[in-house]
């Protein structure tokens, strides 16, 4: 009896390895898989995280010119409200060329 309980669980255990290796083998393959798509994703991460950081430098550079374009508007202001329009320059030159005029008169009748 006991020499047909022995072929009996060789029989079953004979037929139990053949799935268990079957389950086995795709657990591999699937572990396979997920090992590529982790070093897929892993490049995709790498690649993203180096275009964030090319981003935020070219983020970086636009505000530095941005700034130095505000600065320069505002110096332009400046200068447009210092600097004379055309209007205010010859009525500068005809002030300047009356008080000439005044002074000549004056120093002619200082020489009479």
């Amino acid at each position: 009896m006991e020499g047909k309980k022995n072929i009996t669980f060789v029989k079953i255990w004979k037929r139990m390895a053949v799935p268990l290796q079957q389950r086995v083998e795709k657990i591999k393959s699937k572990a396979s898989l997920l090992q590529e798509r982790y070093r897929a994703l892993l490049r995709a991460k790498t690649e993203a995280d180096t275009r964030i950081a090319e981003l935020a430098a070219e983020i970086d550079t636009l505000s530095r010119r941005l700034r130095e374009k505000e600065t320069e508007i505002e110096r332009l202001k400046m200068a447009s409200v210092l600097t004379p329009d055309h209007r205010d320059v010859e009525q500068t030159r005809q002030f300047i060329s009356s008080l000439v005029r005044d002074i000549d008169k004056c120093i002619a009748q200082l020489s009479i």
